[in-house]
């Protein structure tokens, strides 16, 4: 039986780490190198940058990780909308 492929988002220029957000209070920070450790976990996946050895400064949009892929970013429900584009 074989395992699903790994499928992560795009990353903005300049990340070098990415979170995974877990429930409310459980996150993990990893170097993208080492993304594949997120596999078979779900929860919120952002990319960033660690500041000062240990702070995560985010970058770009959040989007749901399922542990093998990701679906459309999530949105916060505030962006703007195109000209004409309504809903």
């Amino acid at each position: 039986m074989s395992q699903p492929l790994l499928e992560f988002p795009k990353k903005p220029r300049g990340a070098t780490a990415a979170r995974l957000t877990v429930g409310k209070y459980k996150k993990a920070v990893v170097m993208i190198k080492d993304l594949d450790t997120l596999k078979g976990v779900e929860g919120v996946l952002q990319y960033g940058t660690i500041k000062s050895g240990r702070i995560f400064h985010p970058l770009g949009e959040t989007y749901s990780w399922n542990g093998y892929s990701t679906a459309e970013p999530k949105t916060t429900g505030n962006e703007r909308k195109p000209d004409g584009e309504t809903g």
